[in-house]
């Protein structure tokens, strides 16, 4: 929306079925968006905080 301040939103996505990834994703306020598969729920955690740690979507090495 337009004049409106937009954060980074950090999600993650449980697995919609048995044997599927869970999925850190990312969304930068320009809109970019950035997604990793994990076996845990807890890695893909862990690697959005690394990401709002690094401070910037493309920042953390993973």
């Amino acid at each position: 929306m337009k004049g409106m301040k937009h954060s980074t939103i950090y999600a993650v996505y449980h697995p919609p079925a048995s044997g599927l990834p869970y999925l850190a994703v990312v969304i930068a306020p320009d809109g970019t968006a950035t997604a990793r598969l994990f076996d845990t729920a807890q890695e893909a955690t862990a690697f959005n905080k690394q990401m709002a740690a690094a401070g910037h979507p493309g920042k953390a090495s993973h």
